[in-house]
């Protein structure tokens, strides 16, 4: 979406809010990428959304374009854009999280995720949150992981959690000067009040068995102490020794992996 194309989607947008007179809205979705230039009106936006009790409400800010590009490619776009935005987060993102406490369905993306951990104190974002089925896009790239251990200690009654695994996820942001290792940060990662009483199915869509995706299990597994299914929808498209490492995978976290609930079942679903 151009320039212009977008300016006039979000004031459509913007438009058609202050004339809904509805009280509840079931599903709400804002697909904006490369937010910046938009924080005050995806601030209204959810304003809005939350203000009539949205059931589901999806928050993707990724670029679809993206997906389709070489390394090179995503390398000279985003050098390109980051010479058109400035290199700072002006989205007020403890703000726009703080309007999220209350919808029962959620979808956030990896750009949301990634600028969680630029706020002055990420782990302070902490406040119980009302979600109870969380989708979160992802890449399983380590810039994620702050962004998803503070939506786990923030949905204590969080009952279904899907990583809607996606292959390419760059995105427009200021570097980050926090550094994660994935083993380490999974091995130290503390369990959460949702892991310890009421989360019980896990999805990854996507699933391909990469080290990062592994971690992550790991960890779920051994500190979620209820959990019923963890169902791994393998990645389509995927040639034979892709399949091979998938398999592998699976085995690994069949076999090896420890597993705080006794009634856990694991499951995948080939493509």
């Amino acid at each position: 979406m151009v320039e212009p194309d977008r300016v006039f989607f979000v004031r459509v947008m913007r438009e058609w809010i202050s004339r809904f007179t509805g009280k509840i809205i079931e599903n709400f979705e804002i697909h904006l990428s490369q937010p910046m230039g938009f924080a005050g009106d995806i601030m209204s936006l959810t304003e809005f959304a939350t203000s009539r009790q949205v059931k589901n409400l999806v928050l993707d800010f990724s670029d679809p374009i993206q997906r389709n590009l070489s390394q090179a490619q995503q390398i000279i776009r985003d050098g390109l854009l980051r010479c058109r935005y400035p290199q700072k987060n002006e989205l007020d993102v403890s703000h726009l999280f703080f309007n999220l406490l209350y919808v029962r369905n959620l979808t956030v993306c990896s750009f949301f995720l990634q600028v969680l951990q630029d706020c002055d104190d990420p782990m302070a974002l902490h406040v119980s949150m009302k979600t109870r089925h969380l989708v979160m896009k992802t890449n399983m790239h380590a810039n994620d992981f702050v962004g998803i251990s503070i939506f786990l200690n923030s949905c204590p009654e969080l009952e279904s959690l899907t990583f809607d695994l996606v292959t390419s996820s760059r995105f427009v942001r200021a570097p980050s000067p926090l550094v994660i290792d994935p083993v380490s940060h999974w091995l130290t990662s503390k369990s959460y009040e949702c892991l310890e009483k009421t989360l019980k199915v896990v999805k990854i869509t996507k699933f391909r068995g990469s080290s990062n995706e592994l971690h992550m299990l790991q960890y779920l597994l051994r500190t979620g102490c209820v959990m019923e299914r963890v169902d791994l929808y393998e990645a389509e498209g995927l040639n034979h020794n892709q399949k091979r490492w998938v398999l592998a995978g699976v085995e690994e976290v069949q076999q090896n992996f420890k597993r705080a609930s006794r009634h856990l079942r694991i499951t995948l679903h080939n493509a």
